[in-house]
C-alpha cells in the first residue's frame, strides 16, 4: 500500500488533521533556514497530536552530535536526513540510536546527471530505510518545484530500499507522478498549504485521496 507523508507541519492541530485524514507519516522540520522550521518543544507537541501516523524529524545536522541530540530529544519513528554527514558515520549513529533513517537524494529542478543521482541513491541505500527523492532546495526540500520524474523512476529501479517521491506534488499531479515513478510513498508540504507551514485540511484530503487511489 502506498504511503503518504505530510511534511513541514508547524501546528499540532494540523498534525491531528493529517492523521485523521489518513496520512501515514507526519514530518516536523528542525532546519532553521526552512520557512517551516519548528523547535524541539513544538515538534514534541506536533508528534503528540499525530495519532497513529509515524513521526518524522527532518534535520540537516552539521555533525553527528547534533543528529544524536535531536534523536534523543524527540524519539521519532524516523529521522529524515539530508546528505550532510558521511554515510559511514550515519551507519554508526543509526546502530547506536536504534532509529530508522530516511535519507534524501536531492535532484536539481534544472536537470541532473542520471548516473550521479543513481550513484548517490545507491550510496544512501547502504544505511537508509527509505530513500526520499526530492527537488533540491536551499534548505533541503519544500521548494514547490517538480524535477524530472524519469530520474526518480530510474533511482527506484536501482535501489533495494523503498523510495518516496517529493517535490512540487499536489492533488492535481500526484496520481500522474505515482504512475510515472511507481514509488512506495509520496511526500508533500507546499502542495497542501494555504501559506508556508499552514496546512489546509481540504487540500490534504484531496491529496491523500488522489495518491492512494492512483493505482486502483
Amino acid at each position: 500500500m502506498l504511503k503518504v507523508k505530510i511534511c513541514g507541519i508547524k501546528e499540532p492541530a494540523d498534525a491531528k488533521a493529517a492523521s485523521d485524514l489518513g496520512a501515514d507519516m507526519v514530518g516536523a522540520i528542525l532546519i532553521p533556514e526552512s520557512r517551516r522550521f519548528v523547535g524541539v518543544e513544538q515538534a514534541r507537541k506536533i508528534f503528540a497530536a499525530a495519532g497513529d501516523a509515524k513521526k518524522v524529524a527532518v534535520v540537516m545536522p552539521k555533525n553527528v552530535e547534533e543528529l544524536t541530540e535531536t534523536a534523543h530529544a524527540l524519539k521519532p519513528d524516523y529521522m529524515q536526513i539530508h546528505p550532510t554527514i558521511p554515510i559511514s558515520e550515519l551507519a554508526r549513529v543509526k546502530k547506536e540510536l536504534g532509529v530508522k533513517l530516511i535519507v534524501v537524494v536531492p535532484v536539481s529542478p534544472q536537470g541532473a546527471d542520471l548516473k550521479e543521482e543513481v550513484r548517490k541513491a545507491r550510496d544512501a541505500a547502504k544505511v537508509a530505510d527509505i530513500i526520499l527523492v526530492d527537488t533540491a532546495g536551499r534548505s533541503g526540500g519544500g521548494t514547490g518545484l517538480t524535477h524530472d520524474w524519469n530520474i526518480s523512476h530510474d533511482i527506484r529501479d536501482a535501489v533495494d530500499k523503498p523510495v518516496f517521491l517529493a517535490g512540487g506534488l499536489t492533488h492535481s499531479n500526484v496520481a500522474d507522478a505515482i504512475r510515472a515513478v511507481h514509488p512506495q510513498g509520496v511526500d508533500v508540504a507546499t502542495g497542501v498549504e494555504s501559506s508556508p507551514g499552514k496546512k489546509d485540511a481540504e487540500l490534504m484530503r484531496k491529496f491523500i485521496s488522489a495518491a492512494k487511489g492512483a493505482l486502483r
